[in-house]
């Protein structure tokens, strides 16, 4: 029996584990993929060890979405074959009911048709050397122009997991060419790969937040772009609105807005400040991390018409495209799009890594696991 160098979950209060466990095998609509190398988003730790209480099914591999290497392919695979680079999608759909969806290794949906998902075929995860997918989330690189020919490296190409999230809120608004789009707060890890995505995109970008240096970091990269401005948030969200207006340069406001705050920022008048510089039918996706409530103007977004649109990670199609974006270079990864890599830390280092990752939280940096 094939094994293979796997991190277990077995408890929330226990580290993770590196132990020797049974090799996957791909069968009939399924892929097995030796694992390169997985980007850590900054709050993994919180949910390795209950803080973040994520729904999760134990003992378990967790992991998230990588840049793997087709192992084994199913017997029904038609185009995917051993040896390809692939990326590695975790968000899962039921295939008798894609509205039902899970991560595998690291969010059980938390109702019962998700959760049979992960407690059974598609419980374990990434922190591994092989992994399990199912065949409709791995999808082929284009390996001599992404590696070659760009220069990228399989660290460079686990930025896509950062950019897919975005992605798949401002496709969900509709955002076109030309559009101007407020992105607040603009400076941790989606926020800032929704400023990138947004620019290549087409749009005017308007990066919202409060750490000033961030900003300064996030202007001076797409500087070249001509279309990025910043605003540095002061928390009057009456002076806000008037920064983000003036920003937009026009006197309608921002065509859509695109939301990331996280839990702690569920009091924040930025929400109120960004729904406020929206023209009239403006569009907005929250996409953030507050698990309570959230105070909105009510007048404001019905007499405007506002259409404010929650968005849960990205449709299978969105991630073809965003591939096709950076193939086509409209989309930059690595040190073009201002991301520096930390690492690389092995299976037997991912205390440090963690650690890591939580310091690195605010965007132009990710870790990288490889296994």
């Amino acid at each position: 029996m094939a094994t293979h160098r796997a991190l277990v979950l077995s408890s929330f209060d226990k580290l993770l584990s590196l132990e020797i466990v049974s090799r996957p095998k791909a069968e009939a609509g399924q892929v097995v993929v030796r694992v390169l190398a997985i980007s850590l988003v900054p709050y993994m730790q919180e949910i390795l060890n209950g803080t973040l209480a994520y729904p999760l099914s134990l003992p378990m591999t967790p992991g998230l979405s990588a840049i793997g290497r087709v192992e084994q392919i199913g017997p029904d695979a038609v185009s995917l074959s051993p040896g390809q680079l692939v990326f590695c999608d975790v968000t899962v759909r039921g295939r008798d009911d894609p509205s039902v969806t899970m991560m595998i290794g690291i969010h059980g949906g938390g109702y019962p048709a998700a959760q049979k998902l992960m407690d059974g075929e598609w419980r374990n995860a990434t922190f591994a050397e092989f992994a399990k997918f199912p065949l409709e989330n791995v999808f082929a690189l284009d390996e001599e122009a992404l590696t070659k020919s760009k220069g990228y490296s399989v660290a460079d190409l686990c930025w896509l997991s950062g950019c897919l999230v975005p992605y798949g809120g401002l496709r969900e608004i509709g955002v076109i060419p030309g559009d101007v789009v407020i992105v607040a707060p603009a400076t941790g890890r989606f926020g800032g790969a929704a400023v990138t995505v947004a620019l290549a995109m087409g749009a005017k970008v308007i990066a919202a937040g409060r750490n000033k240096a961030a900003l300064d970091a996030l202007r001076t990269v797409f500087a070249p772009t001509g279309r990025i401005k910043t605003v540095a948030l002061s928390g009057d969200a009456a002076k806000d609105t008037e920064e983000l207006k003036s920003a937009t340069g026009n006197h309608n406001g921002a065509d859509a807005y695109i939301d990331f705050s996280p839990a702690a920022a569920a009091s924040s008048s930025h929400i109120v400040a960004a729904l406020s510089a929206l023209r009239s039918f403006g569009k907005c996706a929250l996409m953030g991390g507050i698990f309570g409530n959230i105070s909105i103007p009510y007048g404001l977004v019905m007499f405007k018409s506002l259409r404010l649109q929650g968005r849960f990670m990205y449709e299978p199609s969105h991630i073809t495209q965003l591939i096709q974006m950076v193939e086509a270079d409209n989309l930059k990864l690595g040190a073009a799009a201002g991301i520096k890599n930390h690492g690389p830390f092995g299976l037997d280092k991912i205390t440090e890594a963690l650690k890591a990752a939580a310091s690195f939280g605010s965007w132009g940096s990710q870790v990288i696991v490889q296994p």
